[in-house]
């Protein structure tokens, strides 16, 4: 999984903190996205500052192969909304591989056509 970081209105202290921190975070992820290729995830990491509010504004953009994830959490701390918004993507990403596990329309699909090529070649020939 490839990782790009973005930051906007950011000290450089806090973006150490911000890279540090992610990279913390990444196993968790990782794990779960171990079924697909290890080129094919990307995941889009940005910070944004708001100095009237004080507060940072963390999002997540995972693109898969199959659909791309986002996640977006505000918080005063750097850490919490790091947190808040990886367990947002982490259920998303859940969701989405129970989704493509319990999938079915394929198998469905190929069962049919062999069942039609089956009985096509019971009917006799005239």
């Amino acid at each position: 999984m490839k990782v790009t970081f973005l930051y906007k209105n950011l000290s450089k202290s806090q973006e150490k903190d911000f890279v540090d921190y992610v990279n913390q975070k990444l196993p968790t992820i990782k794990n779960l996205l171990s079924k697909f290729a290890a080129d094919a995830c990307l995941l889009n990491a940005s910070i944004e500052k708001f100095e009237k509010h004080d507060a940072f504004q963390v999002e997540f953009n995972l693109s898969l192969p199959t659909k791309t994830l986002k996640a977006t959490e505000a918080s005063h701390h750097i850490t919490k909304a790091v947190d808040l918004s990886k367990d947002r993507l982490v259920t998303q990403i859940k969701k989405h591989l129970d989704l493509l596990r319990n999938d079915r329309s394929h198998k469905t699909i190929r069962k049919s056509q062999s069942i039609k090529s089956e009985v096509q070649s019971e009917i006799p020939q005239v």
